[in-house]
């Protein structure tokens, strides 16, 4: 029987502890009950891409592009309607332009080197931004342009500061909206007036540079500042054309002619064996790690085999986090079908464990015993697996993760622990 229970094993086992002991043998009738586990070498993994992100409903906006050494370029860019809270007048005379500006606020969210310079152009919006039929925007939704650009700025972020970045504006468009407030114009007289002259704006980052991704509010706000001469000393006051809440942010993936490259929907996979035993999980990029742990339904062959608690080790590539590519506490993780549709949930996530000697021997624990079970259980014959994601702020965050596959030099493994009865 021993030897039937390590031949089988052999298939997936990469090394294998046992611990004979006779506790417990009084359930049954004669025997020795063997605790043992095995680490095994089998698990496969593969990148998924989810190509189609909502992210009109998202927590910020998300501006910036980085080429990564791995995953290629990752360009994020946002198009938002900003309006009047109602009628805009200035009639005073004594009230005189100053200027107009765009201001943002961060929201403290960065990835990659924020040491980098990074610019961006703001572009007037020439037609309405609005939902698609089913009421969402997603990340590869995009909108015309002005192509020449209302205003630019070339700064090095501060994303945990309280200050504003403000981008100035033409001066004529500032005339331009300032006169129409002084005139009572229709265009300035209502919010939705407004956006029917003023479709929105497009604040896009200089994708010649790799910089850092940045995040910012969802509220920013074209200010027309003007100065009130009514008052001593004159004082400078503005006009707020605050965000509408109707944002999209647009992500493109730039791949070259990596393995990765192919990635075109939720049911293609490109297995580690053709991204040099690394797979991958990026945010903003849509890219999910896939893990496949065959031979499960060969262990159930086994005669008295039980198992007691199986643990899934995913390893990163050593040192593939660091200051600014900071590697994620949990991932989210989801049982899926062959086609990556989801079939279940995980109350729990994979939790980073890191090496804090070495910082080389990173991992994120999961105890997958239910799926383990479940899968030997199984009588018909499927390519069920687990899919992680990261958890917060999916669609408008750039976060990555390098998983070490199973001939790497930290191999992402499982760890089977059973019993086994022997007369």
């Amino acid at each position: 029987m021993r030897n039937l229970i390590f031949s089988i094993l052999l298939i997936v086992a990469a090394s294998c502890g046992v611990d004979s002991t006779e506790t417990g043998t009084s359930f049954f009738n004669e025997g020795v009950l063997d605790y043992s586990y095995s680490d095994t070498s089998s698990v496969k993994l593969a990148t998924v891409c989810y190509d189609k992100l909502a992210t009109d409903g998202a927590a910020r906006l998300l501006i910036g592009s980085h080429d990564d050494e791995r995953l290629g370029r990752l360009t994020s860019a946002a198009y938002f309607q900003v309006m009047p809270s109602g009628a805009v007048t200035l009639k005073d005379d004594d009230v005189t332009l100053d200027y107009l500006a765009l201001s943002l606020h961060y929201d403290g969210y960065s990835y990659y080197d924020t040491t980098q310079e990074m610019t961006l152009h703001v572009h007037r919006v020439t037609e309405e931004i609005a939902v698609n039929d089913d009421g969402y925007l997603y990340n590869n939704d995009s909108f015309t342009i002005e192509e020449e650009p209302l205003g630019s700025i070339t700064f090095k972020p501060r994303p945990h500061s309280s200050d504003s970045l403000e981008i100035r504006m033409p001066d004529a468009l500032g005339q331009e909206i300032f006169a129409m407030a002084k005139a009572e114009d229709v265009d300035v007289s209502s919010p939705e007036d407004f956006l029917k002259y003023f479709r929105g704006l497009a604040l896009l980052p200089d994708s010649t540079l790799s910089a850092s991704l940045i995040g910012f509010n969802t509220t920013p706000e074209l200010r027309l500042y003007y100065n009130d001469r009514s008052v001593t000393p004159v004082k400078q006051r503005y006009v707020n054309f605050a965000a509408s809440g109707v944002h999209s942010v647009k992500v493109t993936k730039d791949r070259g002619t990596s393995a990765l490259a192919g990635l075109t929907d939720t049911y293609s996979k490109v297995s580690s064996v053709e991204t040099d035993d690394v797979s991958f999980i990026q945010a903003g990029g849509g890219l999910a790690l896939r893990v496949e742990i065959p031979y499960l339904r060969e262990l159930k062959q086994i005669e008295n085999f039980y198992v007691v608690q199986a643990t899934l080790e995913i390893y990163t590539v050593r040192r593939s986090g660091g200051d600014y590519t900071a590697l994620p506490s949990q991932l989210q993780v989801y049982p899926v079908d062959r086609d990556n549709i989801v079939i279940g949930q995980f109350n729990t996530g994979a939790v980073l464990v890191e090496d804090l000697d070495l910082g080389r021997d990173n991992r994120y624990v999961l105890d997958v015993t239910s799926f383990v079970k479940q899968q030997m259980e199984t009588v018909e014959l499927n390519n069920n697996a687990l899919l992680f994601t990261l958890t917060d702020n999916f669609s408008v965050s750039a976060n990555r993760l390098y998983a070490a596959a199973a001939s790497g030099d930290y191999d992402t493994r499982v760890r089977i622990y059973y019993a086994t009865l022997n007369n």
